[in-house]
């Protein structure tokens, strides 16, 4: 009797979900506008903004983050006299289509409110064509991601062979704040620890960086520090984001409970690449160096990949395991560079530590760590895109080579 009651209790809420209507808040309601960027050419005009999670829910009445979509707000003004086409998989090649969105939550209305809810999505969604002299607008429903969304925009303008443009967005998610946020980063040193060297010198001036972090006190060793990066902050972080690179939200910083140390503190900022939707598996910190490249900063770096487990909570109480193999971790961020066409040059400095495969040594943390060289790369960013065939490897004497085996 107890289970056929509470079955009965089941259906009946189920039944009662199923019957909502739906509802929502008018698109007027949310300023949009007055917080999207514009990116101008001659024949196009583009506006775009990202709305909050909470924003999103209240325009089209649904929790679109539960189901990892994110909508993106775009405007288009076409100044040709051309037909112009709009490529909406540039902004996210697995975008989803507005009856697809609807589908997901259909469960949760009637089937009137289902229907109204796929209506309001195909009325609100970018449309694919824009007349000469008009302008449209609508939204993209993405991926969902966490903090900067970074995307192009394709346009293609006439009959074939069309011409072409192309508009990159980084746009900030209301309410959001990254972990470098925080950071002062023209406080961090002053003019007496500054170190200003070109590009040729910068190999010598490796020798005299740490080979790996520390911890908080400086009595225990980390792991090693094989990256670093010459850029503006601002080109860095854009680069990151082209190659996929994902911001870590201040609050969630998770340096804050077993950090590593280098330059007596703990990483200005931390990016993470994820396996899949829910469990990241990388782990890209970086902090500010005092060198200074050729009128650029330089930012050391090292790279942590879990492997082994993904479940959340056995992981947090036993532990990540990391890759044992640091170089492998160095070569993946070169290469996210390299493929994001972001990498205007690179070189390789033997100024790191050489740790045997067959002697690993364990970080402070415990996780066993080995680099089969002691190879450290130098990458230097582009602002504009480099094609592949176009990144310069630069070869520095082999009279700097004094990088050390395990100590």
């Amino acid at each position: 009797m107890f289970r056929l009651s509470g079955f009965l209790l089941l259906t009946l809420l189920l039944s009662a979900c199923s019957n909502q209507q739906y509802r929502y808040e008018a698109f007027e309601q949310f300023d949009i506008e007055s917080r999207a960027e514009t990116r101008d050419s001659n024949n196009f005009q583009v506006r775009s903004a990202v709305l909050s999670d909470a924003d999103a829910e209240a325009l089209f009445g649904i929790t679109m983050q539960d189901r990892d979509v994110q909508p993106v707000w775009l405007e288009i003004t076409n100044n040709d006299t051309d037909l112009a086409r709009v490529a909406i998989s540039s902004v996210d090649p697995k975008y989803f289509p507005p009856a697809e969105v609807a589908y997901f939550f259909r469960k949760e209305f009637s089937k009137e409110g289902w229907m109204a809810l796929e209506e309001r999505l195909m009325e609100l969604a970018l449309p694919r064509f824009v007349l000469p002299g008009e302008t449209v607008s609508g939204f993209v429903f993405t991926n969902h991601t966490t903090g900067t969304k970074a995307f192009n925009l394709d346009i293609f303008l006439g009959s074939l062979p069309p011409t072409f443009e192309q508009f990159t967005f980084f746009l900030t998610e209301p309410g959001f704040e990254p972990d470098h946020a925080s950071i002062r980063f023209r406080d961090l040193y002053d003019e007496t620890e500054t170190i200003q060297v070109d590009s040729t010198g910068l190999n010598s001036v490796l020798e005299d960086f740490e080979c790996c972090t520390q911890n908080h006190d400086g009595s225990e060793r980390g792991r090693p520090v094989n990256i670093f990066i010459v850029s503006d902050a601002h080109d860095l972080l854009r680069a990151l984001l082209r190659a996929g690179w994902l911001e870590t939200p201040r609050s969630q910083t998770e340096e804050k409970t077993n950090p590593h140390y280098l330059f007596g503190r703990p990483a200005d900022g931390v990016f993470r690449t994820p396996r899949d939707k829910k469990t990241d598996r990388s782990q890209l910190r970086l902090w500010k160096s005092p060198v200074v490249v050729d009128g650029k900063p330089m930012w050391a770096g090292q790279l942590l990949h879990a492997i082994g487990s993904k479940f959340e909570l056995q992981e947090k109480l036993f532990g990540i395991h990391v890759d044992p193999d640091t170089i492998d971790g160095r070569n993946y961020v070169l290469q996210s560079f390299w493929y994001a066409q972001s990498l205007e040059q690179w070189a390789l400095s033997p100024t790191g530590i050489k740790v045997p495969q067959d002697s690993p040594v364990k970080d402070f943390q415990g996780n066993s760590w080995f680099s089969p060289d002691k190879q450290r790369v130098v990458i230097w960013v582009s602002p504009t895109p480099v094609s592949m065939t176009e990144a310069i490897e630069l070869k520095w004497s082999d009279s700097h080579n004094s990088g050390g085996d395990q100590q």
